[in-house]
């Protein structure tokens, strides 16, 4: 049987961040795909991927209609960003995200929180 390809959409600015996801995703038997638009995500909403990651420090201009989309096609969104700015987290969470945690938390549970989306997921064929 072939395993299934799991696929994770991040929208990532720190270079340390965007490694370990990648590096995360593949001991799960993933893999990344790293994105830098709303139109990007958008675009590859189509290819069913199993989570998109955002980091609040590096969204721009309309990413929460973006997070709405990819839940409208049953994409589950994790935000993550600094524990200090309390407003983006909060527009996180008003957007529709499945989990928004601070920086310090993606660094410590990465594996936790990707293990819960690409476990059970589906291959996109």
């Amino acid at each position: 049987m072939e395993a299934a390809v799991k696929t994770v959409l991040a929208w990532v600015n720190n270079l340390m961040f965007s490694v370990r996801i990648g590096e995360v995703a593949s001991q799960l038997g993933g893999h990344v795909i790293l994105v830098s638009s709303n139109e990007e995500i958008i675009e590859k909403l189509e290819i069913h991927p199993s989570l998109v990651i955002l980091d609040l420090t590096a969204v721009s201009g309309g990413w929460q209609e973006t997070v709405a989309k990819a839940k409208e096609t049953g994409v589950p969104v994790l935000a993550y960003g600094p524990h200090v700015n309390v407003d983006a987290r909060r527009a996180a969470e008003e957007a529709g995200c499945d989990e928004v945690v601070a920086n310090s938390k993606l660094t410590l549970e990465l594996p936790n929180l990707l293990a819960k989306y690409l476990t059970n997921a589906q291959a996109s064929y």
